[in-house]
Order: C-alpha cells, then sequence, then structure tokens
C-alpha cells in the first residue's frame, strides 16, 4: 500500500537510552528542516511513558508517530497505538531492533531518519501478538529458547555483541532438557516433547539477518508455534550457521511448526519464559494474535522488471 499523503506534522517518542544518545536531536531536527516537517518530541524516563505519550499523539491528530529506541520501547508505543489508524515509523535504538529488521528499515539511525523525511515510503499492516492485557510482536519462548535470550542479557550483549549468544547458548546446554508440552491450537490438541517451544508473531530473529521459519510473516494474521524437539550435533550446526552466516539449511528436520490464531500451552514442570526479550514469571495462560493491528510507515520495494 502507496503511503499518497505526504508527511507534514510528525511526533517522535525517544528513548533517551537509545544508541545515539544527544546526538540524536540534532540530526533529526536537521532532516526534518530540510523535509519542511513540522515535529516535536517526547521523552521516556520510566516503563509505560511510551505508552501514554503514543496514546496522546493520537488525540493530537498528527500525520503519523514515529519512535526511537529499542524492541521494548516499540512495543510500548504499539500498545499506544492499538485501535487507532495512525501510521508509525521505526527509528531503530536498540541492540537487536527485531521488528525494524523484520521490515526491511535501516539499522543506521540518520539512514531511517532520512527516509522517514524524503521516503519512498509505503504502508504495512502488521499483526500484534496478545496476552491478558499485555501486547508484543516478536514472541514468547519457553525452555531452552528463553534460557538463550535470558542468558544473552542486555550488558553481555553490549559488551560482546553475537558473541553474547554463544556464551548463552554455552551455558543454556550445559542445563538442557527435555519438556513435555501440551499444546491448544485452535481447538485442536497436541502432546509433544521438545527442548523448547516458541510462539512467534516475527520470523526474524533480530541478531542476524535471518528468519527462524521463512513461512512466518508479521501480515499473515497467525501465530506461529515452532517446537524444537532434541539437541544434537543437528541443532548445533545450526545455531552456529545462523549466528556466523545469517542463513539456515531449509532441510532441517528437527522441529515441529504449526500455525494459529488462538494458543494454549502447559507443561510438566515450570521452565523459564522470555516476551519480547524480557523474562516473565510464568507461561500465558492464552495467547492469541490480533490480525492487522497497527500501520507501519517501511522502505518502498523496488518493483523488478526483465530488461
Amino acid at each position: 500500500m502507496d503511503m499518497e499523503k505526504k508527511i507534514k506534522n510528525i511526533h517522535i517518542i525517544i528513548n533517551p537510552a537509545a544508541g545515539q544518545g544527544g546526538s540524536s536531536l540534532s540530526i533529526i531536527n536537521e532532516l526534518m528542516k530540510e523535509a519542511g516537517i513540522k515535529w516535536q518530541a517526547s521523552i521516556t524516563h520510566q516503563a509505560g511513558d511510551a505508552i501514554k505519550f503514543a496514546k496522546a499523539a493520537v488525540k493530537e491528530g498528527v500525520d503519523a508517530l514515529a519512535v526511537y529506541g529499542g524492541d521494548g520501547t516499540v512495543i510500548e508505543v504499539i500498545s499506544g497505538l492499538i485501535g487507532s489508524v495512525m501510521p508509525l515509523i521505526i527509528l531503530p535504538g536498540g541492540s537487536a531492533n527485531v521488528l525494524a529488521n523484520e521490515l526491511g528499515i535501516p539499522k543506521d539511525f540518520k539512514e531511517a531518519c532520512t527516509l522517514m523525511s524524503l521516503g519512498p515510503l509505503e504502508m504495512r499492516i502488521i499483526d500484534v501478538g496478545q496476552f491478558n492485557s499485555h501486547y508484543f510482536i516478536t514472541g514468547i519462548s519457553i525452555g531452552f529458547g528463553a534460557d538463550l535470550v535470558k542468558g544473552a542479557n542486555r550488558e553481555t550483549k553490549n559488551k560482546f555483541g553475537i558473541l553474547a549468544y554463544f556464551f548463552a547458548m554455552a551455558a543454556a546446554l550445559k542445563k538442557i532438557k527435555l519438556i513435555q508440552y501440551h499444546l491448544k491450537i485452535d481447538g485442536n490438541e497436541y502432546e509433544v516433547q521438545g527442548l523448547t517451544c516458541i510462539v512467534n508473531n516475527t520470523g526474524n530473529l533480530g541478531f542476524t539477518k535471518i528468519s527462524l521459519d521463512k513461512h512466518i510473516d508479521v501480515s499473515d494474521g497467525l501465530l506461529d508455534v515452532v517446537i524444537v524437539r532434541k539437541a544434537n550435533l543437528s541443532l548445533f550446526k545450526l545455531i552456529v550457521m545462523a549466528l556466523i552466516k545469517g542463513e539456515r539449511p531449509d532441510n532441517f528436520e528437527l522441529v515441529d511448526h504449526w500455525q494459529g490464531r488462538e494458543i494454549n500451552i502447559t507443561t510438566n514442570h515450570k521452565p523459564v519464559v522470555q516476551c519480547d526479550g524480557e523474562v516473565i514469571d510464568k507461561i500465558p495462560s492464552h495467547i492469541k494474535i490480533i490480525p492487522a493491528a497497527i500501520k507501519v510507515l517501511v522502505p518502498k520495494k523496488e518493483n523488478k522488471t526483465d530488461e
């Protein structure tokens, strides 16, 4: 969907802890001035601020809302936009930037700002996951997958980059155990044993350019449930290939994969659980997808024609 209306007035929510620090405001000001866009900014200070600012921006009636920060700030803004028609612009500023990677948004801050001010842009309608009153964009992992995320915390990633995931993987493999998962997916029930269960809305892993599975689509109106069944050399090779080469083999046969709109998961013990990179207390009792929940402005894809 092409962006027909030119952006003339924009509200930008900024997390000051994001990568560019104080220089972000000067870059935004310079580029917005060149493009003739009126803008105002809200600066977050604590959790929940971005939700409040996003709801206020909807009432203001600006042409678009932009967010500069990591995935945590982005999902807060999205939570404040649910139910509105205001388009969102993402200016990546975190360590992973999963949704930005998924949508092809430039990781470089100035490049992303230039895109916002000059285009070309098109509208992408995306789905958002939900459990209880909590929204998520990437997904939920249980067991080994959550141990990886927990081990590769923000401090370790900032210090070691991609190596943080190797350290986390080595630690997680030492205490790895199989979990009995009982799944209910759109009313159908499955009993399966595995290392980890992942309920994903996006396929992108954030720290690489690859997707967990090429069939996972943030705009398909479905959640993807993936069970990794066992740990062996093939699994280790898969992870190493994903981290180093940014690709995964299509003949990987260690997983079960379902799709659905409503998901219930129970296990035979209490594993580690994470959602969108943050460890949570327990497995959500009911997980669902909100189809076509948010409009995001993304780089316009070039139409390739045969010459």
